[in-house]
């Protein structure tokens, strides 16, 4: 009850003057009366206060979420908001604020258009001033030394944010896990790699904005996620499409050494596609710089480029090719990522830590499953834990099964939401299994590095580590167990066309 209400009811309880004979007995029942009465209060008082965190910037108030029970923040800056001068520079830490920040709105949505019928970037507004962050635990105490889990977004790396209500991280946090979700710079806002960028920087590196905003929110976590309960050294990244492929990216990089200390990668792994090369990505960049009216690659380009309204560069943006088909993507820069993925594990320049890897069964052999068991392949031969996956939960309705296991279709699974948020999924009567053993084996492998640990142990089926002699993997569906040599043929033929394509040996 709220406080107010508690020392009204006390009131009520008041007793006459007494007589003398009395006193004894009323003294008492006064003293019992006074008892309950601030246990009350006391009581109320905690319910009703929201709870706070002081971080390395300042102290923040977020919320109790109401469907989970867990503890919420939303729209924690991680960085300096990157315009003005900022706009395509690595982005700097954040400033520190007087007094308590509140934390229970999200923070504005990286500046995109809508490409997606199930992405609506505009509830939150759509900024430049975009970079934040939002954290959900179960505890705020700095020894509980939770696993983190932190979800980077896809969308194909012009769409998207962290604050999607498919990514609410309520189910995970009752498990057990602090969950961080984030936004990142987009399309040519985050990938721009125009020579005249390039030039200005001490790596003479441009193009990789959004995965250094990616990196930036890494280093957050790791100075500030024991004030959430978390374990800055068991940190997981986790993502999908472009978030995999994120993920994937961070593995090649240098600069991401440290930051965490496993990886998930859902239909994107940066082998194969997500990843372009130094002149490709130069290419696309003087292309909208030329449609803007800013040719060239010397003198003042880099300052009239700055000087755009961002909306101008989003909207010409949109017109470099086939609508809905995204342009801009990490770049093999020689700084974030000296190499692409593939050949950055291949020759042992990666950051190597167990992962879990897999597809979506009806998303094409080609783009999706090929690519990710020779990225498990790849990480395997390195040495790491490695646990491969193939989804293939099906709505089950007409249009549906059509459908099939389409992209992006397990995500609120993983998120341990027993249905899809949009009508148009479907449903099944498996799904609240689906559900449940998802979010189990992803919380699993972040506390353990093995998604057969605690809570999943003796609750669901073996998954087995991946080797190439066995290509074993779990299929998540109607049914959960283990497969050996799934679509192996298919899957060697197109590897092989894709290592002649690339120049990699077998």
């Amino acid at each position: 009850m709220p406080v107010e209400a508690a020392e009204s009811r006390c009131r009520e309880l008041a007793l006459p003057h007494p007589e003398p004979h009395d006193l004894t007995m009323i003294k008492r029942a006064l003293g019992v009366i006074a008892i309950v009465c601030f246990a009350a209060a006391l009581t109320a008082a905690l319910v009703q206060k929201e709870p706070r965190v002081t971080i390395a910037t300042g102290a923040i108030e977020g919320v109790v979420d109401s469907a989970s029970g867990v503890f919420v923040f939303r729209g924690i800056p991680y960085a300096t908001p990157p315009v003005g001068e900022l706009r395509w520079k690595p982005p700097l830490p954040p400033k520190s604020w007087a007094g308590v920040r509140d934390a229970k709105a999200l923070g504005h949505n990286c500046i995109q258009h809508q490409p997606y019928s199930d992405i609506d970037p505009f509830a939150a507004g759509i900024s430049e001033d975009c970079l934040y962050l939002n954290v959900w635990t179960n505890s705020l105490d700095a020894r509980a030394k939770k696993p983190v889990l932190v979800w980077i977004h896809g969308g194909g790396f012009f769409a998207g944010f962290g604050g999607e209500e498919r990514h609410n991280g309520g189910r995970l946090a009752q498990k057990g896990a602090v969950v961080v979700t984030l936004n990142y710079r987009l399309g040519a806002l985050g990938f721009m790699a125009h020579p005249a960028l390039a030039a200005e920087s001490p790596h003479h590196a441009a193009g990789n904005y959004g995965l250094l905003d990616q990196i930036a929110a890494l280093q957050w976590v790791k100075r500030n996620i024991a004030r959430f309960g978390g374990d800055p050294s068991r940190v997981t990244i986790f993502g999908e499409s472009a978030g995999g492929m994120s993920v994937g990216s961070l593995i090649a990089s240098p600069l991401a050494k440290g930051l965490f200390q496993r990886a998930i990668l859902e239909s994107g792994t940066g082998v194969g596609v997500g990843i372009a090369t130094r002149d490709t990505s130069a290419a696309v960049a003087q292309q909208l710089a030329d449609s803007l009216g800013v040719p060239g690659t010397g003198g003042d380009v880099a300052s009239r480029l700055r000087a755009l309204d961002a909306n101008a560069v989003l909207q010409a943006s949109l017109h470099l090719g086939p609508e809905g088909n995204p342009r801009f993507w990490p770049t093999v820069d020689g700084w974030v990522l000296p190499h692409p993925v593939d050949s950055a594990i291949l020759i042992g320049a990666a950051n190597i830590v167990p992962v879990i890897a897999g597809s979506n069964r009806d998303e094409g052999d080609e783009w999706m499953g090929a690519p990710t068991r020779s990225f498990a392949r790849l990480m395997s031969a390195r040495g790491a834990p490695t646990y491969l996956y193939i989804f293939s939960r099906v709505g089950d309705d007409s249009v549906n099964r059509k459908r099939g296991a389409y992209h992006s279709a397990e995500i609120t699974f993983v998120f341990g939401r027993p249905h899809p948020l949009q009508p148009s999924a479907g449903t099944t009567s498996y799904d609240s299994t689906v559900a449940e053993a998802m979010s189990d084996y992803w919380v699993a492998f972040a506390t353990t590095a093995n998604p057969n640990g605690p809570p999943t142990a003796g609750k669901w089926p073996v998954w087995p580590r991946y080797s190439p002699q066995t290509d074993a993997l779990l299929e998540i569906g109607p049914s959960i167990g283990a497969r050996v040599g799934f679509k192996r043929a298919v899957y060697d033929s197109l590897d092989a066309v894709a290592r002649g394509r690339r120049g990699i040996r077998p």
